[in-house]
């Protein structure tokens, strides 16, 4: 495409989106949206962006609220577009990129929707509402019995999305029964959190002669990332090795990870496998690091739960050791 081979490039585009590539088939939207290298066609770029939203692309779920909010192949219905804007920052769905264009747009369009408007779909669209309009291409009339909201199928208001205060500035001050439904929930939150709390207990065993090398643990999971310095005093001498020992506190989440930081900002990275609902048990077999990560910053990417694109695979055997238990608090 770079180099002005338009059909080349599209026709390797609509290749990959054939064989399921999400993002070509992203890609393939936007030329026929902007009319690059194609006849402009607002209509199979729908097309194209639905196929790729039914893949849970995020890009493409934002283009189609600009779709509806422009009125482009379909009738204009800036309602839909703001839950459509909403469900992607409420959600953190795709990347940073997709993130900063679904806020620029939904802080636009908080001008163009009225505060009524926006009480009447949070109190009456649900999710499963919201894809079937999409996939209908604006020609679905009302809200069919199935997709109106239920207890199993709650309305985008009763989502876990909000604080309290976000939905009073919307809908004005709770009723004394809203506030009982509040207490209750909150309630049931924490007792789902203290079930789901645990401790991780890990240990890392250094050689000797390459303790100084290394400066702090990190445990990445779902939740967030702690950090500690490695220090000294706990650090036991077992003979051939030292041993360092530490604890945090971790949840059922999806993933964990543990990683040993030396002073270069490199990360050895350990993961933690262990069921979602973890129960009292010894300590696992001694593993060796997964990969390398070169920069600490790369981190981060483990805790979006991403797979990190700059790590080392081939690690040192024996060059550290890490083993873990998991038990109930």
């Amino acid at each position: 495409m770079n180099q002005g081979k338009t059909k080349e490039a599209i026709s390797i585009f609509e290749d990959l989106a054939s064989e399921g590539d999400d993002k070509a088939m992203v890609q393939l939207g936007i030329y026929y949206y902007e009319g690059i290298g194609v006849k402009q066609d607002y209509t199979k770029a729908m097309d194209w962006w639905l196929e790729a939203f039914a893949k849970q692309n995020a890009d493409a779920f934002v283009n189609l609220g600009v779709m509806h909010r422009d009125g482009h192949a379909v009738p204009q219905n800036r309602k839909i577009a703001y839950c459509i804007f909403l469900t992607t920052h409420m959600n953190g769905l795709g990347s940073q990129s997709t993130q900063l264009r679904a806020n620029g747009c939904l802080r636009k369009i908080l001008n163009d929707v009225s505060k009524d408007d926006i009480k009447e779909c949070l109190s009456n669209y649900t999710l499963g509402y919201l894809s079937a309009y999409l996939k209908a291409k604006g020609k679905m009339k009302g809200i069919p019995d199935e997709h109106r909201p239920s207890k199993d199928n709650p309305a985008l208001k009763d989502l876990d999305w909000w604080l309290d205060g976000e939905l009073d500035s919307i809908f004005g001050p709770p009723t004394e029964e809203e506030k009982k439904a509040r207490e209750e929930a909150a309630r049931q939150r924490e007792m789902a959190i203290k079930a789901l709390q645990h401790t991780l207990v890990f240990q890392v065993k250094f050689s000797k002669d390459s303790v100084d090398q290394y400066r702090s643990c990190d445990v990445i999971t779902d939740q967030g990332m702690g950090s500690s310095p490695i220090s000294k005093k706990k650090l036991q001498d077992q003979g051939g090795h030292l041993l360092y020992e530490d604890e945090f506190l971790i949840y059922a989440n999806r993933h964990r990870w543990v990683t040993v930081e030396n002073h270069k900002g490199e990360a050895l990275v350990f993961k933690v496998n262990h069921p979602v609902k973890p129960h009292p048990s010894d300590w696992s077999k001694w593993q060796n690091a997964d990969f390398i990560l070169q920069h600490g910053m790369d981190k981060f990417s483990l805790l979006r739960g991403e797979e990190p694109k700059n790590r080392v695979e081939q690690v040192q055997p024996g060059k550290l050791e890490f083993r873990f238990k998991v038990v109930k608090e």
